[in-house]
């Protein structure tokens, strides 16, 4: 039933690309994750970046600082 579907399908090459740049990056950042942060030194340097910084201009640090008085 679905060779028939798919035989006179002229669009069936798009999802099959979609996949492959899906599992390409899936891969990719698999990748990096085991083999890439094999460094332990560059691992403790990105787990100390800060989430908010008090240079921020969004009004969210000023904001707490105000909430808080």
């Amino acid at each position: 039933m679905y060779q028939q579907f798919y035989d006179k399908s002229d669009l069936l090459a798009w999802p099959l690309v979609g996949l492959v740049i899906f599992i390409g990056l899936f891969l990719g950042v698999l990748g990096y994750v085991f083999f890439g942060l094999k460094n332990k030194d560059k691992v403790d340097e990105m787990a100390a970046l800060p989430f908010v910084t008090e240079n921020e201009s969004d009004g969210y640090a000023e904001g707490r600082a105000q909430n808080n008085e």
